[in-house]
């Protein structure tokens, strides 16, 4: 047998959905927060409070995911006898449940109950839902292709997209 070979064996001997879901974990916590702190089109406060939020996210969702994803495995007694096939089956399916129900419901759940009240310890003087104003006084002359402060509310908005009242995309809310 040859090394890749071996190697393939060995991996695959060992296959549970745990360990590839907290690979890509890690890596998102990782990453994500590099990419957002780098990102030059934002505000610096912007740009630290998304990458403490993508890693706040991980740092709870890495040991929920673990934690759901071993109760999955251990619940797996309740349906086979330890050592047969159905057993193994059972275990693994059981542990993906388990990784499903916490990245589609668990996660979420807990980072919208944990994350704003760190988020306000951490970051105090941030406002995430703050509306982003122009740099203008009402002094400056704004430079080509920018507005007026003044002029703002001489704009007339139109709908510009007809819609026939009777069509699927009308009835189905998607106005524009």
């Amino acid at each position: 047998m040859s090394l890749i070979h071996k190697l393939c064996n060995l991996l695959g001997e060992n296959n549970k959905p745990i360990y590839t879901v907290m690979a890509i974990a890690c890596g998102k916590g990782t990453v994500r927060p590099i990419l957002s702190i780098t990102d030059k089109k934002e505000a610096p406060d912007a740009r630290k409070y998304a990458a403490l939020r993508e890693l706040m996210t991980e740092f709870i969702g890495v040991p929920t995911t673990m934690a759901l994803g071993m109760l999955g495995e251990n619940l797996a007694g309740m349906i086979a006898g330890k050592g047969s096939q159905k057993y193994k089956n059972a275990k693994s399916f059981l542990s993906f449940l388990g990784i499903c129900a916490a990245a589609g419901f668990f996660v979420p759940k807990f980072c919208n109950l944990g994350m704003p009240p760190i988020m306000k310890k951490l970051m105090p003087d941030y406002d995430p839902n703050a509306v982003a104003t122009p740099n203008l006084t009402i002094t400056q002359k704004p430079a080509f292709g920018q507005i007026s402060l003044n002029n703002l509310n001489n704009f007339n908005y139109y709908n510009i997209y007809k819609v026939k009242s009777n069509s699927p995309f009308y009835r189905a809310g998607m106005r524009v």
